[in-house]
């Protein structure tokens, strides 16, 4: 792009001369990419279209079959990418809120759902597999009628080379484009119809050739014309932290803000506290002929073209990209077996039944029955007696022999398909020489390797378009109103966005989930939906559920809860109300607790047996005890008559309470009645 391309035109002239230079830029910088696309696209969707000029010369008005083994294994990739559609995910940055994550990433759900994004996604991943190049849009509309609220919405671009980027872009999902069209056609009626007040311009050779491509005889050529348009501004600093284009911020308004009935003010008064001037850029949109503008310009709210590029295979060669799709690499293996197998059926058709030998006599008079032997298919033929061969009828010769080399070259054609997608047996589901099933699922990795970039390139555009819609969600959902969130499994919720509530601690008004604040980055993640996901967690549940015991009743619980059949609540919550019965499952809200379990009969006969042996086991050491205390009081009395001073007695000590004897009744280190402080040989203990 030259330097004066980005200098604001100073005329309407020069404007109408930049676009046009512009459009003309992108023109030659793909024309052959894309005619070389649409070729390839044509050759895998369009029955008739496997037959280039070379090969049709050859085969001239002879048969020309067509055995599209290409369009079996694109749609092995584009399937196998509808399976595992990537999912944009939300996460708080800087001053981000972990909630409003979440409400974000619910809103995006809900966008994605409401604009059936999913169609955008398989139709432009379609064209990137098949061709090399697909695309997508992101826009708004007006929620309905009868309101100013407006929704993001995720919408598919029927014919995907309607769109041209700036050529000088470098960056993958061309967000450093400064220009971008995506073209229209119009018939003259509806041109009228919509902008009475514009001129139509019929076309003649007067036109410059810049010019007369925007005209047909019945038709005229419109585009959207979106610019990347530098503008100075200035942000503010506020003293909520938040830092806002001073375009968009109303001081006076926000230092003074209403009051209530009470002569309170209804939010807490906001001051600019730092202000900076910057050089950023906007985005623009207007709808334009070839030689002026129908509709706009208008303003785009968010930073980025909203248009996202998604690629097939794509290098940069000599200074530009090229790029091309699964079927580029593989039309020769395509056409060559298209050519050898109608060769083959040709010489199939063309292999006579065994051909008879006759002379002219033998049939003479029978001309027509022998002329139409293959179309009659009489039980016999007559013939007449050739005196000149006597002794001879008519009869088969053997027909000649197929060439061997027919097979092997459509063998040879068949496998080069194979080396060229990537793509074999096992990965189509057909029988190959693997038998294990290691072997089975190893080939089919094989085939998902050398294909992933496909995935990988729609996920990095879905990507993007996360980034996009994240841009806009503060532009677009900026006031106070109702908003539906999805969760991963699909479950809806509604809440209010923006809206502000008076908080008593505060004493001023604060705004409930304020999508306006904080910053967010954007990120995707790559697998099964969820409900692949759900399907593949029933099938394990049920390999669980087969076994017997606790873990088995658990899994057949699980397995109720996957299943969206109906009536299904009402068994599941049975179910459920039975293991929490047994202690299995932890009750909750509305749950009766289990039953105390009742005790064992054997088991409260056992225990009164051993209260009544400790009791008579504790009554038997008391009792020794009483004994061992008289003998020691006699003991004294005898040595004070015989004047012997009394032994020291120890100080008094807390007597313990006998110790209970285990099961059988007897202690450790000794039997019944032994008194354990006894020592040995003293009253008291048994000898």
């Amino acid at each position: 792009m030259r330097d004066d391309d980005l200098t604001p035109p100073k005329t309407a002239e020069d404007k109408y001369r930049v676009m046009r230079q512009r459009f003309a830029d992108c023109e030659s910088a793909e024309s052959t990419l894309r005619n070389q696309a649409i070729d390839d696209f044509r050759f895998i969707w369009v029955a008739g279209s496997q037959w280039d000029n070379n090969f049709g010369r050859l085969r001239g008005s002879r048969p020309k079959y067509e055995f599209n083994k290409l369009r079996q294994s694109v749609k092995q990739v584009i399937n196998d990418m509808r399976m595992n559609t990537p999912s944009i995910k939300i996460r708080a940055s800087e001053d981000g809120d972990v909630k409003l994550a979440e409400i974000r990433q619910g809103l995006i759900r809900n966008i994605e759902s409401q604009s059936r994004a999913d169609e955008a996604y398989d139709w432009g991943g379609m064209y990137a597999v098949s061709c090399g190049f697909g695309v997508w849009r992101v826009t708004t509309e007006y929620s309905n009628d009868d309101t100013f609220d407006q929704d993001i919405r995720i919408k598919r671009i029927h014919n995907p080379f309607s769109v041209r980027f700036d050529p000088s872009a470098t960056e993958l999902d061309r967000s450093d484009a400064h220009f971008a069209f995506v073209e229209d056609t119009v018939s003259r009626a509806e041109f009228r119809r919509r902008w009475p007040s514009a001129e139509i311009v019929s076309f003649d050779s007067s036109l410059t050739g810049d010019r007369r491509d925007w005209y047909r005889d019945k038709e005229v050529r419109i585009a959207e014309y979106w610019q990347r348009v530098p503008v100075s501004k200035e942000i503010l600093r506020l003293s909520d932290g938040r830092v806002v284009n001073a375009d968009d911020f109303d001081e006076e308004a926000a230092a003074n803000p209403p009051m209530d009935q009470m002569g309170q003010a209804q939010s807490e008064p906001i001051t600019v506290e730092d202000r900076r001037s910057i050089e950023s850029h906007k985005i623009t949109m207007e709808i334009v002929s070839g030689e002026e503008t129908l509709e706009g310009p208008f303003d785009w709210p968010g930073l980025y073209i909203p248009l996202v590029p998604v690629w097939g295979d794509i290098v940069h060669v000599d200074g530009k990209d090229e790029w091309y799709g699964m079927a580029r690499m593989s039309r020769d293996a395509q056409v060559l077996y298209n050519f050898e197998r109608s060769n083959f059926a040709e010489v199939i058709a063309n292999q006579p039944k065994s051909p008879y030998l006759y002379t002219a006599k033998q049939i003479q008079g029978f001309e027509r029955e022998w002329r139409d032997l293959a179309v009659d298919n009489a039980p016999g033929l007559p013939y007449n007696p050739d005196p000149l061969a006597p002794g001879l009828r008519p009869q088969r010769e053997a027909p000649p022999q197929l060439s061997p080399g027919y097979m092997a070259a459509l063998q040879l054609s068949s496998e080069d398909l194979k080396s060229t997608t990537g793509i074999y047996d096992a990965s189509l589901g057909s029988r190959s020489n693997e038998t294990s099933g290691k072997a089975i699922m190893a080939r089919q990795r094989e085939g998902d390797v050398a294909n992933f970039d496909y995935q990988d390139n729609i996920s990095r555009a879905i990507l993007y378009t996360g980034i996009i819609v994240n841009d806009l969600i503060p532009h677009i959902y900026d006031s106070e109103r109702q908003i539906r969130i999805l969760g991963e499994d699909g479950s809806e919720e509604f809440l209010a966005v923006n809206k502000p509530v008076w908080d008593e601690e505060t004493q001023s008004y604060l705004t409930v989930n304020d999508l306006r604040q904080g910053k967010y980055d954007v990120s995707i993640t790559t697998g099964p939906s969820y409900t692949t996901q759900r399907m593949e967690t029933l099938d394990a549940m049920m390999q669980l559920a087969q076994s017997n015991g606790p873990d088995g009743m658990l899994a057949r619980y699980g397995v109720l809860k996957a299943m969206d059949t109906p009536g299904m609540d009402e068994v599941r919550d049975a179910y459920r109300s039975l293991l929490v019965k047994q202690g299995l499952l932890q009750p909750g809200e509305g749950d009766q607790p289990p039953e105390p379990q009742q005790p064992n009969p054997k088991d409260l006969t056992d225990a009164k047996k051993n209260d009544a042996q400790a009791q008579l086991y504790g009554a038997q050491a008391q009792g020794q005890q009483l004994e061992n205390m008289q003998l020691q009081q006699q003991l004294q009395a005898g040595q004070m008559l015989m004047g012997m001073p009394p032994p020291m007695q120890p100080p008094p000590q807390e007597q313990a309470a006998p110790e209970q004897p285990p099961q059988g009744g007897f202690f450790m280190g000794g039997g019944p009645g032994l008194d354990p402080t006894a020592p040995a040989g003293q009253p008291g203990y048994p000898i």
